[in-house]
């Protein structure tokens, strides 16, 4: 399955970040199940945190970590203060070229293209969370959760690693999508790692590419998919990382 283009992922923003704000509509006070002890108000102001950050970050072609903007206490109108977030960032990165200059914090290419990405990416699991809350929420769509499952692996993953300086025990892992791809991992004390292969992975998980990225952000349960192999492999992610 092919990444996601550029357009392609802006408009997954949009698209997104509005579903977040349809599911808002029905009510600030209620709990989000899928994110702790929030709100739905929390939910909608963290968001538009990211979104704020994320927007001035490509809109000036910042170079240096640009701070958090805290939203105002007690805010009046959240749907509004999101929305308006999202109408900033939104037209930031359509007004960007891909490789336009941005900072991030992977330390790899500092360009729009990894704030489309990751904000596609991060609007899409908080849209889950904000249907969540309401009983009923739709799955991901395929090509962008089988980028997101990369996106995981490659830069989340590791990030929480190295920031909390991590040490884990070993284990293997095969994530494996019926609809295209699988993920064939090794986590030890060095990190993370990709391999091409694994003859008998500690733990099989088999599912639709949704699900199993629903389930590596402590979404969805394990139990929803296939799983061949050892539970507590798959207990120890769930409880490293925490997104």
């Amino acid at each position: 399955m092919t990444t996601p283009s550029y357009p392609e992922l802006v408009a997954a923003v949009r698209r997104e970040g509005e579903a977040i704000i349809t599911a808002a509509a029905h009510g600030l006070d209620l709990p989000v199940p899928t994110c702790g002890d929030w709100t739905m108000r929390d939910l909608l102001a963290h968001v538009a945190s990211v979104y704020h950050r994320a927007g001035v970050v490509v809109a000036e072609r910042a170079t240096d970590a640009v701070a958090w903007q805290q939203p105002p206490p007690d805010m009046p109108d959240p749907v509004g203060y999101l929305t308006e977030a999202l109408d900033e960032l939104v037209h930031a990165l359509a007004e960007a070229d891909p490789d336009s200059p941005a900072w991030n914090w992977s330390g790899q290419s500092q360009e729009a293209a990894f704030w489309a990405r990751r904000m596609a990416h991060e609007s899409a699991v908080h849209r889950y969370d904000a249907q969540r809350a309401h009983g009923v929420a739709q799955p991901i769509d395929d090509e962008l959760a089988y980028d997101g499952m990369d996106e995981l692996i490659d830069l989340l993953v590791p990030r929480i690693i190295a920031r909390d300086e991590l040490t884990l025990p070993s284990h293997t892992y095969l994530f494996s999508a019926l609809d295209d791809g699988a993920w064939a991992l090794t986590l030890d004390a060095a990190g993370l790692h990709r391999v091409d292969a694994l003859k008998q992975p500690d733990v099989t998980v088999r599912g639709p590419a949704s699900e199993l990225l629903l389930a590596a952000y402590n979404r969805a349960e394990w139990s929803s998919l296939d799983v061949d192999g050892d539970d507590k492999a798959l207990a120890v992610w769930s409880e490293t990382f925490k997104f």
